[in-house]
């Protein structure tokens, strides 16, 4: 019976170390100090990407400010890429839902992280990085 137990062990180690692996969800729903909030979701498919994210942004304020959320990515280089904007197109109290979040990178993925900002006449924007999401299966 040990030694069953052992060979089950090793098994699932390697086939582990050999790239088979499960999804991970990573999900944050943050609030801005202003007031606003914005919720990301991601799956964590292995140490090089993540697909299947989602990014809402809801006008809580209703202060007629533009709302925006931006995306950055930091590679197993150490490079750090912008996966852009996601801007609020609603109105106030309403939330706009953007589905085409995914990324990868050769490198791999180490994390990343989600900065809301609202824009302000005659002044640079206002922002705040809110939230950060390592990767399971590489690190930030």
């Amino acid at each position: 019976m040990r030694r069953a137990g052992l060979v089950a062990v090793a098994t699932a180690l390697a086939l582990g170390a050999a790239g088979q692996s499960w999804a991970t969800t990573s999900t944050g729903d943050v609030a801005a100090g202003w007031g606003d909030r914005a919720r990301l979701r991601v799956t964590w498919v292995d140490r090089t990407s993540f697909e299947g994210g989602s990014l809402a942004v809801t006008d809580r304020t209703c202060d007629g400010r533009s709302f925006y959320a931006t995306l950055t990515l930091r590679t197993g280089s150490g490079a750090v890429r912008s996966l852009g904007e996601r801007h609020h197109t609603g109105g106030c109290g309403t939330r706009t839902v953007h589905g085409d979040i995914t990324a990868d990178d050769a490198s791999g993925v180490r994390g990343i992280t989600m900065t809301l900002c609202r824009t302000a006449a005659g002044a640079p924007d206002q922002c705040e990085t809110r939230y950060l999401s390592a990767n399971p299966y590489h690190g930030f």
